[in-house]
């Protein structure tokens, strides 16, 4: 392990970072040697960092975050009593100092977390943005009740309807939620993003961590209509990856699955991330949770510029 991976692990057990942050994530889903960290240091102290996945393909060079990952950005710690000129001052030289650490690639992304909103020094320096969208329930720890009351009529309607024919439960069978992804990206003519394995290995993961679990529902019969991967950490917890059976769509399965994961995250934890969606049918369905919009940034560099059409898809860079 180089200093700065050292010093980065140091600096996430003594700070709060999101799970996708966490260097044993990114061994997990990058690899030990395809990740490192540029950090900002003053008076022998962290105030910034920012890890990023690193691939080669093609002869082309990659920088940007793991798949499964929803943000990889800067992650800023703020000395205290800053007025609000000395925290955008502050901003623009730790993130300037960020920057130029980063090493050269032909194709950068980075998504940023939904708290950290300036992106200028990153503008200033070449790489464009869009605007993208998490849904977030904030504040949930202990307040079912208030959960329950802030679901939409219909949302409330479904799941009524769910809790009469299914049965949600807890499993460890990782290959069955695959095959429920795969049916939910086969309706959408879609291949799924990530191997079976690679899941495999971030729930076994996670799990001897403590900090997954996948929740399925099924019926009297024992047909299994959903599947869900639930992560999370002392604050967050974050509905990963799910899919259904598309024989079962009108058996409300998922919104059922999904409520019993509200209501779970409420038990210890402050949040629930639904991920980010730019889908109006899946932000329908997120909103009726009660769920508030939350935007984030994403931004891109592609060198030289003649590669944009070819990886625009890819890496969704628009």
């Amino acid at each position: 392990m180089n200093n700065d991976k050292k010093y980065y692990e140091d600096f996430c057990k003594n700070h709060q970072l999101p799970i996708f942050y966490q260097p044993w994530w990114l061994d997990c889903l990058a690899g030990e040697n395809n990740w490192d960290v540029a950090i900002y240091k003053k008076s022998n102290e962290i105030f910034g960092v920012l890890p990023y996945y690193q691939k080669n393909k093609i002869g082309f060079k990659f920088l940007g975050l793991p798949i499964l990952s929803q943000h990889l950005g800067p992650w800023l710690i703020y000395p205290d009593g800053q007025k609000n000129n000395t925290k955008l001052s502050f901003e623009k030289e730790a993130l300037s100092f960020l920057i130029n650490q980063l090493p050269k690639a032909n194709i950068s992304v980075i998504k940023f977390h939904h708290s950290m909103q300036n992106i200028l020094p990153f503008v200033w320096n070449g790489f464009r943005s869009s605007v993208k969208y998490t849904y977030l329930l904030k504040d949930i720890h202990k307040k079912e009740t208030n959960l329950l009351e802030n679901l939409s009529s219909n949302t409330r309607k479904n799941i009524k309807k769910a809790e009469k024919t299914l049965e949600v439960f807890e499993s460890v069978d990782i290959t069955k939620l695959y095959e429920l992804i795969e049916l939910t990206f086969q309706r959408q003519s879609l291949k799924v993003p990530y191997s079976k394995e690679v899941l495999h290995n971030l729930f076994k993961t996670c799990q001897s961590k403590g900090l997954s679990k996948i929740l399925m529902a099924k019926d009297s019969t024992g047909n299994i209509h959903s599947g869900i991967l639930l992560i999370w950490n002392e604050k967050t917890v974050y509905y990963l990856v799910g899919g259904s059976d598309p024989r079962y769509r009108k058996s409300e399965a998922m919104t059922l699955i999904m409520w019993e994961s509200v209501k779970f995250a409420s038990s210890f934890a402050q949040e629930f991330d639904f991920e980010g969606t730019m889908v109006e049918s899946i932000e329908r369905f997120i909103r009726g949770f009660g769920a508030t919009q939350h935007p984030y940034f994403q931004i891109s560099k592609v060198k030289p510029s003649f590669l944009k059409p070819l990886f625009e898809k890819k890496y969704n860079l628009s």
